[in-house]
């Protein structure tokens, strides 16, 4: 079972559909098969003596059950029992960039749920911060890994691009250490740089998006998106310098 909510299909997607994924969640109905009950009754035994389950193999197939059947959840649609079993993950296996990334996604959009209606997710002020804290925390523990920051920059990307500009810094701070730390990893590299131009771009920075789709170029001289945003911007400077 799948435990990412992955940025590359369900970037802008997700963010439109935030604020109706909780609601469609308490919509399902009570035609719950026998082996869903078991899982469920099984999961609810783990979650009243979760400080002592230590199978993360265990805590992430519950952690999946809650995350696609939120009628079962508290109140339901607040992902409240996947994210608990996400901490014990993390407090188990600090490696698990999945987890961290999962859990960080759905804290944030708890946040962004409770913007648009407090009483619908009264438990989500602040949850975005956490989110970052959450990440932040986990870098302890990944120090190397040019995925860890990678991973954590796609999670915080759209929150900063759709609700929180001010989290630019932490979306770009752990794209250059991936960069840092992919080693010969070029696609990696490719994918890292190509973003940091698309963000920059967004943030009307038009040098530093030229130099890392120059970056891109570098490595992938035939990648048609770097090349064609490098051109665009390399145009209007043109333009700009000779008014």
């Amino acid at each position: 079972m799948p435990m990412r909510l992955l940025f590359s299909i369900a970037g802008v997607l997700f963010i439109v559909l935030l604020t109706s994924v909780f609601s469609f969640a308490i919509g399902k109905g009570p035609e719950d098969s026998d082996s869903d009950m078991a899982i469920y009754e099984y999961g609810e035994r783990v979650l009243q003596d979760l400080k002592n389950q230590f199978d993360t193999g265990l805590l992430r197939e519950c952690m999946g059950f809650y995350l696609d059947n939120q009628q079962y959840d508290s109140p339901q649609g607040s992902y409240n029992k996947a994210i608990r079993l996400g901490y014990q993950i993390v407090n188990i296996d600090r490696r698990d960039i999945d987890t961290y990334t999962t859990v960080a996604w759905l804290l944030w959009s708890k946040w962004v749920c409770w913007t648009k209606k407090p009483n619908g997710m009264p438990d989500g002020e602040g949850k975005a911060d956490e989110a970052v804290e959450l990440l932040n925390w986990g870098k302890q523990w990944n120090q190397k890994s040019a995925l860890f920051y990678k991973e954590s920059a796609d999670t915080i990307w759209p929150l900063a691009k759709y609700y929180r500009a001010d989290l630019y810094d932490f979306v770009i701070e752990n794209y250059r250490k991936a960069d840092l730390l992919a080693g010969g990893n070029d696609l990696l590299k490719v994918r890292v740089r190509l973003n940091l131009g698309h963000i920059y771009r967004q943030i009307g920075k038009k040098k530093p998006a030229m130099y890392w789709y120059q970056r891109v170029l570098e490595l992938a001289p035939n990648n048609e998106v770097a090349d064609r945003y490098f051109a665009h911007l390399e145009n209007e400077l043109d333009r700009k310098n000779l008014r």
